[in-house]
């Protein structure tokens, strides 16, 4: 590999990324979105649904209104009682995945957003060079 001391014509550079950026959207078809897809309070709405679903519950209520649904939940609640140390555990397991689900996914919305608002900022700066380099050199 050979190392050469030129100077790098920044101009030139610029002007080359700009025509490949307009070449680029003269490609896109017409039906290509440039904005995403899903906004962000799309995906903290979904992430509160996933947030609100998160601890899974070994002891729902048992409750019979006739007299055998009520000696069928007894039956029940004391099977559950003598099945708790294989059913907690379970329970537990879920439970520590789900949270560690729930703590990604709202690092990932994090990050999202971020590159959205990291998109806006670079279209508005494609924006601005395309206006022309003078307002370059003002800047």
């Amino acid at each position: 590999m050979t190392e050469t001391n030129a100077p790098i014509d920044v101009a030139a550079v610029l002007a080359e990324i700009r025509d490949g950026v307009k070449q680029r959207r003269a490609t896109l078809p017409p039906d290509v979105p440039l904005e995403p897809a899903m906004s962000d309070v799309d995906l903290r709405r979904l992430l509160a649904e996933v947030e609100a679903t998160r601890v899974v519950s070994v002891h729902w209520p048992l409750q019979g209104q006739t007299l055998p649904q009520k000696i069928m939940a007894a039956v029940n609640k004391l099977v559950r009682r003598y099945l708790r140390w294989y059913i907690n555990p379970i329970a537990e397991q879920q439970n520590n995945a789900n949270d560690a689900i729930v703590r990604t996914l709202h690092g990932l919305v994090t990050t999202i957003e971020e590159q959205h608002a990291e998109i806006a900022r670079l279209r508005a700066r494609v924006v601005q060079l395309e206006a022309g380099p003078a307002r370059d050199s003002a800047s």
